[in-house]
């Protein structure tokens, strides 16, 4: 008999989520804020370094798919790597601020937060049997809208409180709501439908011919997924907070509200809690009557769209650069575009690898699905660290307007990035009388021959620095993607394995697996 009863054990699956969401995306909201401004890294390096700690947090998963699946069960899995988690977002928040502390805290949290992953969510569809399998959607738009609430709040908050507290307090808070979210998953320990760890036969059924065959049909579906995550999680904390860092973007919204940079992305969250119902109880219904709507028709709409938000990110790169203020509101376009892919294809790819695994396989399955962002954030690490073209040769004279001499017949042009690295042996002398090394990122303001005048990347004010250049140490580099370039060049790569997908989406063969009442 048909049941409408949602488990007992969801409300503590989702709660759990909240917290840990937020701890998640709070801290990874202002990574990138934390890396160019107080460890003073250059840009692309900000951005490779946390695409590599995003990668583990999507790596690590396999090996707790495996725990999960063959020794421990979901429960026992989820509550030791959690310990882990918390112990990484604790070595963050309470120690030194070193590139060596920022590894190794990111380090703790990627290997917990990755043993988490492929658990959690598979525990929800584990609460239904048959005869409620009908409310496997819903729960699982529930356990989504769980995450942009709490990552919504969190990436609200966590920049106000670098800002104003600094860093010990924006890693601070949410270590603790992972605390939180451990302690609340353990409560509802009883309350947990369990099934039980496959041991030896979850080997047998992936290496049987029709796991071989499953997983190979998957991971096709899973390399456009990748790509379509390389692009998604540089809204999230990443290339476009950075972009935000300009003054020139005016994040003036009315109303007196007035948005720091990494705040902006928080609309993200925001927007899928609109969307997701929008699109379950409005969109999809009214398509339906036109068109059959499938998971894999969904997804390859939504790789089109990604790539659409980056065109737009892409123009209001190409405004800043020219020196021309633009406001904040069409990187919130850009965000609205960027929320309806993710509908589209993340939640749809979430509830279709579930669906798609035999019941001792669920938590494999899910840990291929998350290693696609693994190996997205793996290609954003790859291009921006292959991107970065180093000026061997080039020194840096100091004084109230800061020149550096190129190499001969280096091009730049007014507005294009400039990296330095922590060797340069010149201060900066900011005009609120701070003083920093001569380190990270700043743009060109004027080009002469082979020399260039700098300005700061944020206020674009001209650079004063004092000391003498250590040509032993100092190294000086650009990227080869110049402005609009490198958002182009993602849009333009996504658009072609978007139409690259319409063939796998045909001929692809769907099943379902859900266990029975």
């Amino acid at each position: 008999m048909e049941s409408n009863k949602m488990p007992k054990g969801i409300p503590f699956i989702i709660a759990n989520e909240f917290a840990e969401r937020f701890c998640y995306y709070g801290i990874n909201s202002i990574l990138a804020i934390y890396m160019t401004t107080t460890l003073h890294f250059g840009q692309a390096r900000a951005t490779s370094w946390q695409s590599l700690f995003k990668a583990g947090a999507y790596f690590f998963p396999l090996f707790g798919a495996i725990v999960s699946d063959v020794f421990w069960g979901k429960y026992r899995t989820i509550i030791t790597f959690s310990v882990v988690y918390v112990l990484g977002c604790a070595i963050l928040a309470m120690g030194p601020g070193t590139p060596l502390n920022l590894a190794l805290g990111l380090g703790f949290m990627a290997f917990g937060t990755g043993g988490v992953k492929p658990c959690v969510s598979t525990n929800v569809g584990d609460q239904f049997t048959s005869r409620n399998q009908h409310l496997i959607e819903r729960a699982f738009s529930y356990f989504y809208l769980s995450i942009n609430l709490g990552s919504s709040f969190s990436i609200y908050k966590c920049p106000e409180w670098l800002e104003t507290y600094g860093p010990k307090v924006a890693f601070g808070v949410p270590a603790a709501m992972m605390a939180l979210a451990t302690l609340v998953f353990y409560l509802g320990r009883n309350r947990f439908a369990v099934v039980p760890p496959a041991g030896k036969q979850w080997l047998k059924d992936i290496l049987s011919p029709a796991g071989l065959k499953l997983i190979g049909n998957l991971l096709i579906v899973y390399l456009f997924v990748a790509m379509f995550w390389a692009l998604w999680d540089q809204s999230n904390g990443q290339t476009w907070t950075l972009q935000a860092t300009s003054d020139l973007m005016d994040k003036r919204m009315g109303f007196g509200l007035v948005l720091l940079p990494a705040q902006i992305q928080v609309v993200n969250g925001l927007l899928i809690l609109i969307m997701v119902p929008l699109f379950t109880f409005g969109i999809y219904p009214l398509c339906s009557r036109f068109v059959k709507v499938t998971p894999l028709r969904k997804i390859s709409v939504g790789l089109f769209l990604v790539a659409a938000s980056f065109l737009v990110v892409g123009w209001i790169e190409r405004r800043i650069q020219s020196g021309h203020s633009v406001s904040a509101w069409w990187q919130i376009l850009a965000y609205v575009v960027l929320s309806a892919s993710e509908v589209l294809v993340s939640i749809t790819a979430l509830e279709f690898s579930y669906k798609q695994a035999p019941l001792r396989m669920k938590s494999f399955i899910m840990a291929l699905f998350l290693l696609s962002t693994s190996v997205g954030n793996l290609m954003t690490a790859a291009v921006n660290d292959f991107m970065v073209r180093n000026l061997p040769g080039a020194s840096v004279a100091s004084g109230e307007q800061t020149w550096v001499t190129l190499p001969a017949g280096t091009r730049m042009i007014s507005g294009q990035k400039i990296d330095f690295n922590d060797g340069t042996g010149l201060t900066v002398h900011a005009a609120d009388g701070k003083e920093a090394p001569l380190a990270g990122t700043f743009l060109v303001a004027e080009v002469r021959g082979d020399a260039v005048r700098l300005m700061d990347n944020a206020h674009r004010q001209a650079v004063v620095t004092s000391g003498t250049w250590n040509p032993s140490a100092g190294e000086v580099s650009t990227y080869k993607l110049v402005g609009p370039q490198y958002f182009n060049f993602f849009a333009y790569w996504m658009a072609a394995f978007g139409v690259v997908f319409i063939g796998v989406a045909m001929l692809y063969r769907e099943q379902d697996h859900v266990r029975a009442g």
